[in-house]
């Protein structure tokens, strides 16, 4: 790996340096099979530098990191980068004659074998901000990572069939209860947008495994039991950010 892109990694991927000099030249070796399969494109006159393509690579490989049965987002061969939020406000007019504003904007977006799209002004946030428990890239390869086995549907290709029953058992209780929170406005560690459905619940509680392990450990250590279980990391152990 060039010397800049290990300066890159050191200096623009927070998690990078929890790593055992182990699983970092494992990274290293991923990182550059997934720039050099992946085609990046830039959106609105973006310009796509190397450093943009190392970032956003070595966290979509974070995820697979100790999974090689996953392969490398086999389904994914594009990543497009928008400067910024993208998509649409719409105006629509309702039943009173009052014109009213439909948000459509968004800053990712995950598709079965389509690209991934990323708002990269939330790309260089997430790296940022790293005790928010958001990251736009975490949360749009886990929906690729979702859309392995078909339908994004909240349940990625597991190691057993045997272990899906628990999957479905632990996060569908989790899910239910994000979602009765989200209903009354509690304030809540994972995302409250993860109560939208299971798909999005499993992409959210993979960047708040990824970002905040320890709290996830200790508010819902089942649902971080099961997201160790699938990634094959101890991310709680990572120490303080």
């Amino acid at each position: 790996m060039p010397a800049n892109w290990q300066r890159t990694l050191s200096h623009c991927v927070p998690h990078y340096r929890f790593l055992s000099p182990v699983l970092r030249e494992r990274l290293h070796g991923l990182v550059e099979q997934f720039v050099a399969e992946k085609e990046f494109w830039g959106n609105r006159d973006l310009v796509v530098i190397p450093e943009m393509k190392v970032i956003v690579a070595a966290q979509a490989c974070i995820l697979v990191l100790n999974v090689p049965r996953l392969g490398l987002y086999s389904e994914t061969k594009e990543v497009i980068l928008y400067p910024k939020d993208f998509g649409e406000t719409l105006e629509a007019i309702g039943p009173d004659g009052r014109i009213y504003k439909i948000d459509m904007t968004r800053i990712g977006e995950a598709s079965r074998r389509g690209p991934v799209l990323l708002a990269w002004e939330h790309v260089k946030q997430s790296a940022q901000d790293r005790l928010d428990g958001r990251n736009v890239v975490f949360h749009e390869f886990a929906h690729a990572l979702d859309y392995l086995n078909g339908a994004a549907d909240g349940a990625p290709p597991l190691e057993r069939e045997e272990d899906f029953a628990e999957w479905s058992r632990i996060l569908g209780a989790e899910h239910r209860s994000l979602m009765a929170a989200a209903s009354m406005g509690r304030r809540t560690l994972l995302d409250p947008y993860g109560a939208e459905n299971p798909a999005e619940f499993f992409a959210v509680a993979t960047e708040s495994f990824f970002e905040d392990g320890r709290r996830l450990k200790r508010n819902h250590p089942a649902l971080y039991g099961q997201l160790r279980r699938f990634y094959q990391q101890e991310t709680a152990e990572w120490g303080h950010w």
